[in-house]
């Protein structure tokens, strides 16, 4: 059986070296929660991680939407600096070296960036108060 993939975001809503983050719903048990997850892309190749530090389960972006060295060479995490390659999401440099990022598999549909070996939750909405706030992403899947 063939794994399901889930479409994310256009190809060209992450820029050439660039990073955007999103947060999905998942299943746990009987809830469905948040599952903030970064794609990451570099010239044509897309990469995709929990958005979460092996160090201490930070997020990435401790200021959101900041995932990237000045550089664009590295994932870095906001909160203790830890230097992640982007291709591998190993850490190279701070607290957590020789860990790494949980990478999410990513999968090119047409114009779509999907991932896929992830279970995520039907779009009913996450077991939380509701705002105003509109969803940064809808997930559908294929």
């Amino acid at each position: 059986m063939d794994q399901e993939i889930f479409a994310v975001c256009h190809i060209n809503d992450v820029a050439k070296r660039g990073a955007v983050g999103f947060v999905l719903a998942r299943r746990e048990g009987d809830k469905t929660v948040p599952f903030p997850i970064m794609v990451v892309r570099q010239g044509k190749h897309y990469y995709a991680y929990v958005n979460r530090c092996p160090h201490q389960g930070a997020r990435i972006d401790f200021q959101p939407g900041h995932f990237l060295d000045q550089g664009h060479r590295a994932i870095v995490c906001g909160k203790h600096g830890a230097l992640f390659e982007i291709a591998t999401g190993k850490c190279y440099d701070g607290p957590c070296a020789g860990a790494s990022l949980e990478k999410i598999e990513v999968v090119i549909d047409g114009e779509d960036v999907c991932i896929t070996g992830v279970e995520l939750a039907e779009e009913d909405g996450l077991d939380r108060a509701e705002t105003d706030e509109m969803p940064q992403i809808m997930i559908t899947s294929d």
